[in-house]
């Protein structure tokens, strides 16, 4: 039986094919036929024969495809089956390779120095100063050298990280450290951490920073930070804070005045919220992960209040109550108080002569307090253990501590403040 002559689709045709419960197909002739889909889609079909074996493969979607274009298509694979290729392995082989350049200009872009140098902070459990420190010293040391800026500052582009060779690195840091020895320090310490991680995620195959020469980076020396232990300037000082009218006045002064009865970390100060003070029982309680020391096997930070420190947070409530932080932002109100406030306050009362040992920062309360209560420890009675817990510093000996980590130090904590307190009011009270 000879086989039927195909007659060649028109547009009409095949704007009229409907579809029908199953799918079917409408031949044009010469290998091409269009595929109508049982939810209306209209698809072209071509096929070939190449090295003797029968092959299919779709050539678009009408009308996004034409008849016209179609068949062009169609014409083309047939051409290229003639001379032994096959269009299909073609057609892979040029995703394969575009897939390939994808990926790489990808890769390009996941291991430039920025990008690499912020995905490894976003991996740190730092405490918000720490990592907008961090993250600053990278943007001001590392990247003028490495990264291409547009006219607004921002990072356009950078080396890949791979790129970038221990020399050039040991030049940016051995001059960073003739001008600042405790930066260089830091930084190639921070470098080193940020190439291992490279490292492990493959985004360069060395870490440089183990083939820098560490002696030709500066030492830094170690330094106490400032703090007034002298009594006659420390009960100035008190004075001089309960006087207080500067910038920041209510919210700073009292600020102040807490910090130097309870000696908290800056950061804790400054971010305390009403919700971790009760003033029933006397108490301002930290959770463990708010703490520097973050160890879930120790407790969270409950500390007792004297009464002149329960005095002074009614005080604030009167004024900060209303919200949720104790201190809240000199000029922002819905945020904490900015820990630059209470240091410039220092220097407006006139705190900042370090060689006239009359230099005090919001850190350095808790030395005051140390130093003070060392001197003072057969008066007050209080163990070192118990001195060392009202800073929150905790026995570094791992055996130790898994013995002692859940000691309860609160009523012998509350003692030693309440003393504290009762001994910072005589110093003032000597003026």
């Amino acid at each position: 039986m000879a086989n039927r002559r195909v007659l060649p689709l028109t547009d009409t045709e095949i704007r009229n094919a409907k579809p029908k419960e199953k799918d079917y197909t409408i031949p044009d002739g010469n290998g091409l036929q269009l595929l109508i889909k049982t939810d209306g889609k209209k698809v072209w079909e071509i096929r070939y024969t190449v090295g003797g074996k029968a092959k299919k493969t779709t050539g678009g979607v009408y009308p996004s495809v034409s008849l016209k274009d179609a068949r062009a298509k169609r014409d083309e694979y047939k051409a290229k089956a003639l001379k032994g290729i096959d269009p299909i392995k073609e057609k892979q082989a040029a995703k394969l390779i575009r897939e390939e350049a994808s990926k790489a200009e990808d890769a390009l872009v996941y291991t430039q120095f920025h990008n690499v140098v912020y995905e490894w902070l976003g991996t740190l459990k730092n405490d918000h100063t720490t990592a907008k420190k961090r993250k600053r010293t990278f943007e001001r040391d590392l990247f003028p050298h490495f990264c291409t800026f547009d006219e607004y500052h921002h990072v356009v582009s950078s080396k890949p990280i791979r790129d970038i060779t221990h020399g050039e690195l040991m030049k940016i840091i051995t001059a960073k450290g003739q001008t600042a020895a405790e930066t260089a320090s830091r930084l190639f310490a921070d470098c080193n951490r940020l190439w291992t991680y490279a490292v492990a995620h493959e985004y360069t195959d060395l870490n440089i920073t183990v083939r820098i020469d560490k002696s030709l980076i500066p030492k830094s020396e170690y330094k106490n930070m400032p703090k007034i232990t002298d009594e006659k300037v420390l009960g100035e000082l008190l004075r001089a804070i309960d006087k207080y009218h500067g910038e920041g006045g209510v919210i700073v002064r009292n600020l102040l005045r807490l910090v130097s009865i309870i000696p908290l970390r800056a950061d804790n100060l400054c971010k305390m919220r009403w919700d971790q003070v009760d003033l029933d029982k006397a108490t301002v309680t930290f959770k463990r992960s708010e703490m520097k020391v973050k160890n879930k096997n120790l407790p969270d930070f409950v500390v007792p209040l004297p009464h002149q420190a329960v005095d002074i947070l009614r005080e604030v409530h009167t004024f900060t109550g209303w919200g949720k932080w104790v201190f809240h932002g000199v000029r922002d109100t819905k945020t904490h108080v900015n820990l630059q406030s209470a240091g410039k306050a220092l220097k407006l009362m006139g705190f900042n002569d370090e060689e006239s040992g009359r230099r005090q920062r919001l850190h350095s309360f808790r030395g005051t307090f140390r130093s003070l209560t060392e001197t003072y420890a057969r008066e007050h009675g209080a163990s070192f253990e118990v001195r060392e817990r009202v800073l929150d510093h905790h026995e570094q000996n791992k055996a130790v501590r898994a013995y002692t980590h859940m000691a309860d130090y609160t009523a012998q904590m509350r003692d030693l403040l309440q003393w504290w307190a009762d001994f910072l009011d005589r110093v003032r009270e000597k003026g």
